[in-house]
């Protein structure tokens, strides 16, 4: 059977990692038997989750996955897209994974350090928590600064989140799913990145500004009460 290594719920959401939840609703989506499985990013092959195991093979990657279960498995989420539907949604995956994300890395991690700190680093024995949770927020920051979000202001950053998710809600329209009545992978990245916005117990700008898209929320509740609900902590 497969197993999906991904970060375990937190804060309401299915992972507070958005590439997380994209590849367990792709697992979803195939129909295939897998188990999901509590990972620790430190004993990832590239220290990133999630990691799909297959037969013993460690696929790292939301993307390589994708494309794991569609060379190994014939599963093709996007085989009854278009070549300039395919297109489309690469360019608004780069939307959604290389620039929104970070916005919601640093909604996090550098504006709401505490309430971070207790979602993802309560576990840990008391005299651990601090010294860790700092360890890895200066790794946060120096990712943020070198792939230049962090190199703006507070609300720069946040007038850069909204309007994405401005033109991410025009992108959407009103359909089911973007392509029409058919989910594709591109859907499984716009519900991971909401997931982790509107479902998660955290106030931020970029959460006010995503649910002041009735679209977004729409579209965000659709799925999580659809195609998602088998994932739902």
């Amino acid at each position: 059977m497969l197993a999906l290594h991904v970060f375990a719920p937190e804060m309401g959401m299915i992972s507070p990692s958005p590439f997380s939840v994209k590849a367990l609703l792709l697992l979803e989506l195939s129909g295939m038997p897998f188990t999901r499985v509590p990972g620790d990013p430190r004993k990832a092959p590239r220290g990133k989750l999630p990691v799909l195991v297959d037969n013993g093979q460690a696929i790292p990657d939301s993307e390589a996955i994708r494309a794991h279960l569609a060379r190994a498995h014939g599963f093709d989420a996007d085989a009854h897209l278009t070549t300039r539907q395919r297109a489309e949604a690469a360019a608004i995956r780069a939307l959604v994974e290389e620039h929104l994300y970070w916005v919601l890395v640093h909604s996090r991690w550098i504006e709401r350090p505490a309430e971070t700190r207790a979602a993802f680093f309560g576990r840990l024995p008391a005299p651990l928590r601090r010294p860790v949770f700092a360890l890895v927020r200066r790794q946060v920051d120096r990712a943020l600064q070198g792939q230049g979000t962090g190199r703006h202001a507070p609300g720069e950053i946040h007038a850069m989140g909204a309007e994405g998710l401005a033109a991410l809600a025009t992108l959407l329209g009103d359909g089911p799913y973007l392509f029409g009545d058919r989910p594709s992978s591109i859907d499984t990245v716009i519900f991971g990145f909401l997931e982790n916005v509107l479902a998660a117990t955290l106030d931020t700008p970029l959460r006010a500004a995503a649910a002041a898209h009735p679209g977004l929320v729409a579209y965000h509740r659709r799925l999580r009460t659809g195609i998602a609900a088998p994932l739902l902590p």
